[in-house]
C-alpha cells in the first residue's frame, strides 16, 4: 500500500510533498491516536525511560510538532521532534530538499526552519503523550557562537515540562559555523552553561548530544570526556554527512554512522542512540548488536513508510 502513496508523492516536489503529507495526518489526529491505543508495545527501557519499542522517529521530519507523538500509530515507540529554536526562522532558501531514489537518500539544506519555541509549545501542551516524547533544540542563524548556550538554555527552559528527554543539536551542517560548536572549546563552554542551568532541575530529563558523522578518532574521544565532565546522559549517532552545502541522510550514512557507534561504545559508556540508513528492523538491530540502545529512522521512512519496521 506504501507504494502506491509513495509514487503519489514522489511526483510532487519532495517539500511539498512533505508539507501536504503533514497538512493531511493532521486532519485524521482522532483516527491515529485510536490507532496507537489499539497497538502492542514491546517496551524497552533506555536513557532512563520506558520506550514503547526501540525505533523511534528522528529530528527533522516533524519540526514543529504537527503531529507529536501521535506519529507512534505508524510504529514508533518514541518520537523525536525539532530541530526548535527559540525565535521562529523561515531556514535556507528553496529548494532546499533533494531526493535521491537511486542511491536511497535524500539531501537537505532546510536550516532550522521551525515555528519557534512558543508555537510548538503551545502544540504539545495539547498533545495526548502516547509514547515518549524527545525535543531536539538548536540555535537561531543569528545567534553568534558565543552566545549560542543562551538561545539552547530558552528551548530547554521553555519545554522542559513537555518533553522526556532533550537533545542539543551542533551537527546539522546546514547552518552556517553551528559545527564548530561540536569542538575544544566551544563545546566545553556550552555543556559547561548548560550543566549549570540543569544542576537544580527536577525532575531531571535525559539530555543528549547529537554528533556529526565525520567525527572520529581523537575528536571523538575529546568529546567523549567533555560529556562525560557534562553530565550528558546519551549520544545520537550521527546526524547527515556534509555534501554539496547540505547534508546527505539515507542508506549511504549506515558503514559511517555504525562504525561511529562501535567507535564510541570502546572509549566511553555514555548510552548511543542509533541513526542513520536505518530501512529495515535488521538494520536496526545491527546498529544495536554494535552497541546502540535504541536506533531512529528518518529517510527509510520516507522510503518504505511502516514497511521499514518489518
Amino acid at each position: 500500500m506504501y507504494s502506491l502513496i509513495r509514487a503519489l508523492l514522489f511526483r510532487l516536489d519532495p517539500e511539498l510533498a512533505h508539507d501536504l503529507t503533514l497538512r493531511g495526518l493532521s486532519f485524521i489526529r482522532p483516527f491515529l491516536g485510536a490507532v496507537v491505543s489499539q497497538r502492542r508495545y514491546e517496551r524497552v527501557k533506555a536513557l532512563g525511560l520506558e520506550m514503547m519499542g526501540s525505533i523511534g522517529l528522528a529530528a527533522g521530519l516533524d519540526k514543529n510538532a504537527t503531529l507529536g507523538s501521535l506519529w507512534a500509530a505508524f510504529g514508533f515507540g518514541f518520537v523525536e521532534i525539532g530541530t526548535v529554536t527559540p525565535r521562529p526562522q523561515s531556514g535556507n532558501p528553496k529548494p532546499r530538499l533533494f531526493r535521491l531514489p537511486d542511491r536511497g537518500a535524500i539531501i537537505n539544506r532546510m536550516g532550522f526552519n521551525n515555528d519557534g519555541v512558543e508555537r510548538v509549545r503551545e502544540r504539545l501542551l495539547r498533545d495526548p503523550h502516547l509514547v515518549p516524547l524527545g525535543i531536539n533544540a538548536g540555535k537561531n542563524k543569528d545567534t553568534p557562537n558565543d552566545r549560542a548556550h543562551e538561545d539552547y538554555v530558552a528551548v530547554l527552559e521553555r519545554l522542559y515540562d513537555v518533553g522526556d528527554y532533550f537533545v542539543i543539536n551542533v551537527s546539522s551542517p546546514n547552518t552556517v559555523g553551528l559545527r564548530d560548536l561540536q569542538r575544544g572549546e566551544n563545546l566545553n563552554r556550552l555543556l559547561g552553561e548548560i550543566y549549570r542551568w540543569r544542576r537544580w532541575k527536577r525532575p531531571r530529563k535525559p539530555l543528549l548530544l547529537k554528533l556529526a558523522p565525520e567525527i572520529e578518532g581523537e575528536a571523538l574521544e575529546e568529546i567523549a570526556r567533555l560529556c562525560e565532565r557534562n553530565g550528558i546522559d546519551g549520544v545520537i549517532l550521527t546526524n547527515t554527512l556534509k555534501v554539496e552545502g547540505g547534508g546527505l541522510s539515507g542508506r549511504p550514512l549506515f558503514p559511517i554512522s555504525t562504525r561511529r557507534i562501535e567507535e564510541w561504545r570502546a572509549i566511553t559508556d555514555i548510552p548511543v542512540v542509533g541513526v542513520g540508513g536505518i530501512f529495515s528492523r535488521r538494520d536496526a538491530e545491527e546498529k544495536m548488536r554494535r552497541g546502540a540502545v535504541l536506533t531512529q529512522v528518518l529517510t527509510g521512512f520516507v522510503y518504505r513508510g511502516w514497511e521499514v519496521f518489518r
